[in-house]
């Protein structure tokens, strides 16, 4: 701006000095003038020029300086958040050791209880009612064996024996249906919860009942035929769910 104004200054000044010289040198010297005023003018302006950039990269900087610390405050809010996160996840860490190790001993303790459990319900399936005996001592045989792995924890091997009981106990809530081998025969045998088993041949003929205390099949009438026949429909879901008429085995006496 100082320059601009010289500049304007000079300008005047050759229109005064002017008024004041010949014709002819008035012509040159104001020429001449006006030329140094020209470039003076024209300096002025790239002086002011310069400035104006300076100025813009100077705002530019700044901006770029609040929007660094604006982005080092905030990394410094989520480190401080990341610092307590990692404290607290120490703590649940070093708390869970704590519980691994009650839990370690808890199954020590657990374990002459489980076995005990074990055999129970291995005699219970023994003196059961004969129907999926393939299955039922699968699963006898895959809890055993993991009682005796180090790799399973005493939690899970304490599941395992409570859903092998569950299932035992579902056993007798339900109808169920199989196909088996009767001596040289193939039947469909139905069960009625642990109330009775009931076979009848495949071409719905030869009604039979399993006797518990001969542990043999005992034929029946050929007039139950009919009511075992609707039991096994509805064993499969093929039909809805209905009252049976069906004969019930004597109860066993007490040893």
């Amino acid at each position: 701006m100082d320059r601009l104004k010289a500049a304007r200054q000079a300008l005047a000044l050759v229109a005064l000095l002017g008024g004041a010289l010949p014709a002819g040198a008035q012509s040159d010297s104001l020429g001449k003038a006006l030329d140094a005023a020209q470039q003076t003018q024209r300096a002025a302006v790239a002086s002011q020029q310069r400035v104006d950039q300076l100025d813009d990269q100077t705002r530019a900087l700044l901006e770029r300086y609040r929007a660094a610390t604006w982005q080092s405050q905030q990394l410094n809010v989520y480190a401080q958040q990341l610092n307590e996160l990692l404290a607290q996840q120490v703590t649940e860490i070093q708390s869970l050791r704590t519980q691994l190790a009650d839990l370690d001993r808890a199954g020590e303790d657990l374990m002459p209880l489980m076995l005990r459990m074990t055999d129970s319900l291995a005699q219970f399936v023994a003196l059961d009612l004969p129907f999926l005996g393939d299955e039922r001592r699968e699963r006898l045989a895959n809890l055993k064996q993991a009682l005796g792995d180090p790799q399973v924890n005493a939690g899970e091997k304490f599941r395992r024996i409570l859903e092998a009981y569950q299932v035992e106990i579902d056993y007798g809530r339900a109808l169920g249906v199989e196909r088996v081998e009767i001596g040289q025969e193939t039947v469909d045998m139905l069960r009625v919860g642990r109330v009775a088993l009931y076979a009848l041949a495949p071409d719905g003929s030869r009604p039979r009942i399993w006797n518990a205390a001969a542990k043999q099949w005992d034929a029946l009438p050929r007039g139950e035929a009919a009511a075992i026949r609707e039991g096994l429909k509805m064993a499969r879901e093929l039909t809805a769910a209905n009252l049976l008429q069906l004969p019930v085995p004597a109860a066993r006496s007490a040893p």
